[in-house]
């Protein structure tokens, strides 16, 4: 009977409790559901910190290198005695012609140990240097050596191996570890007058002219000439970049580029070219630089000579003269390029963080020719709206990507009021000067 009992008491008590986990549960899935609500209803306001930054005003454009060249004549197993844009005279030996691949590979040995015979003579004709010097140079000539590697600049890494090995020679002659290198100097001239005997004398071809040497395995040329590549229009020259117009330089021991000046013949979009002329509608006074990406990096200082608008075609036409000469240009002949108008440094600001005011305050939906640009930052807990120049003659817009340059406060000719590492309100509700936050 009392067991009965106790069954009859126990039982409403857990009636009660699994009430309330039930309710508890419900209170917290409509908390979720109210909580999700306001996030799409009032979603909470984001920030962007307001950082400085550069960013070149280009024109990206497609074109030809056009150079003043003549070709040497040579065929055969070729063995180079010059590098790729080296200047020679007129009568410079720039390869042999071997009878086989065995005659080629005992130049290619003589080469190697002739290095190594000026290697050491550099190593042993070294004054007395402070010790400290002469280990930082090593170190130097080590991490370039790295550097090298690691961006895969091959061509770089034999140049920057005999650095580090000319830096350790010295630094060995100077610590009294190796007196000098006379033995190894006479053994490798021993080697080299054996290698020579073998080889013998293949046949030599020379520069007809003085100019820059490019190996035929390491450029073609272009099927037209330049004069005939200058005088097409827009839409030919368009058409002629499009037909594939460079060629191996077949039958050719390589070429001669004569002169320092060389040409770059371009096509881009007529509202791009625009930027290639001054107020005046010619050709910029002031120098621009051009680049090829992934071939030429660094930019080399040219001028705008020719600049020709086809409205209908919505292309430009352009030219560029250059003085700056070196082997990776050289070897270039058809290449898309960069030319860099100019730079600006700002604040980076996203685009769409930008609002713009009516006289009475209020916002309007998009630019107005009377609306003033600015954006919303947060000073404490409260919005502050910043004003920021308006796009005009004096403050041409500059863009990178999503993000506006913005010019700080306090730059002459500026009324920007945004500030280095103001905190922009990027996206927000209801947001106005003065709002709580």
């Amino acid at each position: 009977m009392q067991e009965e009992l106790q069954e009859k008491r126990t039982l409403p008590q857990a009636l009660k409790t699994l009430t309330a986990v039930i309710i508890g549960f419900l209170a917290l899935a409509a908390l979720y559901v109210f909580y999700q609500a306001g996030q799409v209803l009032f979603p909470p306001n984001t920030y962007e910190t307001a950082l400085l930054a550069t960013v070149e005003d280009t024109v990206d454009a497609q074109g030809v290198l056009l150079f003043s060249e003549s070709y040497v004549a040579g065929d055969g197993t070729l063995g180079y005695l010059v590098d790729d844009g080296e200047r020679v005279s007129a009568g410079t030996a720039v390869a042999e012609v071997y009878s086989d691949a065995s005659q080629a590979g005992l130049r290619q040995q003589l080469t190697q140990i002739n290095d190594q015979i000026e290697l050491l003579q550099k190593s042993q004709n070294t004054t007395s240097a402070q010790l400290e010097t002469l280990r930082k140079d090593r170190s130097a000539a080590l991490y370039n050596l790295m550097d090298s590697l690691d961006r895969s600049n091959y061509e770089d890494t034999a140049d920057q191996k005999e650095s580090y090995l000319l830096a350790q020679n010295k630094l060995w002659i100077v610590t009294g570890e190796v007196a000098n290198f006379s033995d190894q100097i006479a053994s490798l001239v021993q080697q080299a007058s054996n290698v020579q005997a073998q080889l013998g004398n293949p046949t030599q071809i020379t520069a007809p002219q003085t100019g820059y040497f490019i190996r035929s395995s390491s450029s073609g040329r272009l099927n037209a000439g330049m004069e005939d590549i200058l005088a097409l229009n827009a839409v030919d020259l368009k058409a002629y970049l499009d037909s594939s117009p460079e060629i191996a330089l077949d039958g050719c021991a390589g070429k001669i580029v004569s002169g320092f000046t060389w040409y770059y013949a371009g096509i881009c979009t007529a509202k791009q070219g625009e930027k290639l002329l001054g107020s005046d509608g010619k050709p910029l006074k002031a120098p621009v630089q051009i680049r090829f990406p992934g071939q030429v990096e660094t930019p080399l200082k040219a001028k705008v000579t020719e600049v020709t608008l086809d409205e209908e075609s919505g292309l430009a036409r352009f030219v560029l003269s250059c003085e700056t000469i070196n082997g990776d240009v050289l070897r270039l002949n058809k290449a898309d390029a960069q030319i860099i108008i100019g730079e600006s440094t700002g604040l980076r600001i996203r685009a769409s963080a930008v609002h713009y005011l009516k006289d009475d305050g209020s916002e309007a939906e998009g630019q107005g020719e009377n609306y003033i640009p600015g954006v919303y930052v947060k000073y404490g807990n409260l919005a502050r709206f910043c004003k920021i120049d308006p796009v005009d003659a004096d403050h041409p817009q500059v863009t990178d990507g999503d993000y506006l340059i913005v010019l700080p406060s306090g730059t002459a000719g500026s009324v920007s009021q945004v500030r280095l590492y103001d905190e922009i309100i990027v996206s927000g509700q209801n947001l106005y000067d003065g709002k709580l936050l």
